[in-house]
C-alpha cells in the first residue's frame, strides 16, 4: 500500500491597521508635566539596541503614543519636545505578543538636558484580556527536553494537555479539541489544513521565544477556538554569534529492557549549528544597521530497538494439524469442518483443502522463539529514523521607515519501521514513510503617518507524505505468493 498526500498552502495578507498576525511586540504609554496634565506632540523613539533599527511616533493630543510592529528582543525609549527635559528610559525587554506600558513623565527644562531612567517597567500585562505563557529563549536552550522538540514547552502552559490517542491536532486547550489549536511562525500561518499540526518545527538554536496563548486572544486568531502558539525566530544583530552542538544517547549507557531477551540497540545522534550575524559582502557591502541573516539546521541519525511480543501459529497448524490447539485454559479445541458439519478427524485439515496462496504466505510466520507464557514469539527489529532541518531568514531596512523580510524553512525526513505494531508484529513487513516539510515567506512592512500601517505577506508551504506498507527494496510479496 502506498499513501501519498501533499498539502499546498499561499496566504497572501494585506494589513492597513496595527492588528495583524505578527508575532511582535507593541511599546503604549502617556506623556504628562510635573502636573499630570497631558502633552502632545512629544517626539517618541524606540531602538533597539542590537540592530540599532529605530521606530519613531509622537503622542497625540491626549498625550498618548502607541509603537507596535516591534521585534521581540532589548530596547530603549527616548521622548524629546521643546521645553521640557529629554527623557530615556534605558534597557528594557520585550517578549512575542506583549503590550508594555511606558508612562513618560517629562519635567520642564533645556531640551539638552535629560533624565535617564533605569527602573525596568512592570510587565504586567493592563492592555489586553488574553491570556498565555511566554518560553523565553533561556528556557527553550536550558530546559533538557527529549527529542529537542521545543514545543514540549507549551506543557508548561496552564491548560494545555496532549491531543488524545489516535486524534488530529497537537495540543488540547482548557477541554477543548485538540484539532483547535493552531501555530504561527513569524506571524505566518504554520498550520496544516490536514490535521492542523505543525507544517514545520524550525530547529530548536534558532528559535528565539514563542507563546502559547489560551484564551482571550484577539481576532487576529480567530481562525482557532482552542488555542494559538506564536513562534518568533530568531533575527541576525550587528555582532555576529552562534552555536554548535551534538547530543548523544547510545544503549552502551543502558540496561537490558525487562521484556527484552537482549539489549535493544540505540544510537541517537542530533547535531547542528546557528549563526547570527549582519550581511557583510567583503569590499562591497557592509550591512551594518540594515540588513541582517539567520542560519540554522539541524540533523538527527537514529537507531532505535523496537520489541514486540505475540503469539504465532506452531509449524504443524500451517500444515493443517491443529491436534495440539488449546484455548487460554490449556483445554483442547475442536476444529470443525463447515461442509461435513462434524470435526476434522484427529483435529486435522487434509492439505487439499489448503489454499496454495495461503500456503505460500503461512511460510512468511516465524516459528516460536519464546517460552514460559502465553505469547511465544518476541521480535525485535531496529527502527531508523533521520532528518535535517534547515532555516534561512534574511531582514533588510529598506530605508528609514520600511521593513522587508525573507525566511524558508525546509526539512526532509526519512523513516523505516520494520515492526509495524499496528500491523504486523514481525520485523519483515515494515512500513517506510518519507516527507518534506516546507514553509517560505516575504513580509513588508511600512508606517503611515502615527497609527497607520501597511502590512504585506505572503507564504507557501508545503507538506508531502510518501509512505509505504509493506515495504522493501528487494522483494514484491505479492508477486512471491502468486497473489
Amino acid at each position: 500500500m502506498v499513501l501519498k498526500t501533499k498539502l499546498f498552502v499561499l496566504f497572501p495578507v494585506l494589513v492597513l491597521l496595527a492588528a495583524a498576525q505578527t508575532p511582535s511586540a507593541t511599546v503604549v504609554g502617556r506623556v504628562t508635566d510635573p502636573s499630570g496634565a497631558v502633552i502632545p506632540a512629544v517626539a517618541i523613539k524606540v531602538t533597539n539596541l542590537d540592530t540599532n533599527i529605530s521606530q519613531q511616533t509622537s503622542s497625540n493630543e491626549s498625550g498618548d503614543f502607541t509603537i507596535p510592529y516591534l521585534n521581540p528582543g532589548r530596547y530603549k525609549l527616548d521622548a524629546q519636545v521643546e521645553g521640557f527635559r529629554g527623557y530615556q528610559q534605558s534597557e528594557f525587554t520585550l517578549a512575542v505578543d506583549q503590550i508594555l506600558r511606558i508612562s513618560v513623565p517629562l519635567q520642564v527644562g533645556a531640551a539638552t538636558e535629560s533624565v535617564t531612567v533605569t527602573d525596568i517597567p512592570p510587565a504586567l500585562n493592563t492592555e489586553s484580556a488574553s491570556r498565555g505563557e511566554v518560553a523565553t529563549g533561556k528556557e527553550i536552550t536550558e530546559i533538557p527536553l527529549d527529542g529537542r522538540n521545543f514545543s514540549d514547552l507549551a506543557y508548561l502552559t496552564g491548560g494545555v494537555i496532549p491531543k488524545g490517542d489516535g486524534g488530529d491536532g497537537s495540543f488540547a486547550v482548557n477541554g477543548g479539541r485538540a484539532d483547535n489549536f493552531g501555530f504561527y511562525v513569524d506571524g505566518i500561518n504554520n498550520t496544516q489544513r490536514r490535521n492542523t499540526g505543525a507544517v514545520i518545527n524550525p530547529p530548536i538554536e534558532g528559535v528565539r521565544e514563542f507563546k502559547v496563548i489560551t484564551s482571550g486572544f484577539n481576532a487576529e486568531y480567530g481562525r482557532y477556538a482552542g488555542g494559538m502558539m506564536s513562534v518568533v525566530t530568531k533575527s541576525g544583530a550587528n555582532r555576529f554569534h552562534g552555536s554548535l552542538y551534538e547530543f548523544l544517547r547510545n544503549n552502551a549507557f543502558d540496561a537490558t529492557s525487562y521484556f527484552d531477551v537482549e539489549k535493544s540497540k540505540l544510537r541517537r545522534n542530533q547535531f547542528g549549528a546557528t549563526v547570527t550575524g549582519r550581511v557583510i559582502i567583503p569590499k562591497l557591502y557592509d550591512g551594518r544597521d540594515r540588513t541582517f541573516f539567520m542560519v540554522t539546521w539541524e540533523s538527527l541519525r537514529l537507531i532505535d530497538g523496537k520489541t514486540q511480543r505475540g503469539i504465532v501459529p506452531l509449524p504443524e497448524m500451517l500444515r493443517g494439524d491443529f491436534s495440539k490447539a488449546t484455548d487460554a485454559l490449556g483445554r483442547p479445541l475442536a476444529l470443525n469442518d463447515s461442509l461435513a458439519r462434524a470435526p476434522f478427524p484427529g483435529n486435522q485439515i487434509p492439505v487439499s483443502r489448503l489454499d496454495p496462496v495461503s500456503l505460500r504466505m503461512a511460510a512468511y510466520y516465524p516459528t516460536p522463539n519464546l517460552g514460559g507464557s502465553v505469547n511465544n514469539y518476541i521480535s525485535q527489529g531496529n527502527l531508523t529514523s533521520s532528518f535535517d532541518n534547515f532555516g534561512i531568514k534574511v531582514d533588510h531596512r529598506l530605508g528609514s521607515r520600511d521593513q522587508l523580510s525573507f525566511s524558508t524553512f525546509w526539512r526532509p525526513n526519512s523513516n523505516w519501521d520494520p515492526v509495524a505494531n499496528s500491523r504486523s508484529p514481525f520485523p519483515v513487513f515494515g512500513s517506510s514513510n518519507n516527507t518534506l516539510d516546507l514553509l517560505s515567506y516575504v513580509s513588508y512592512l511600512r508606517p503611515i503617518g502615527n497609527s497607520w500601517f501597511i502590512d504585506l505577506k505572503a507564504s507557501f508551504s508545503r507538506k508531502t507524505n510518501n509512505q509505504r506498507w509493506p515495504y522493501s527494496e528487494e522483494k514484491d510479496w505479492a508477486a512471491e505468493i502468486d497473489f
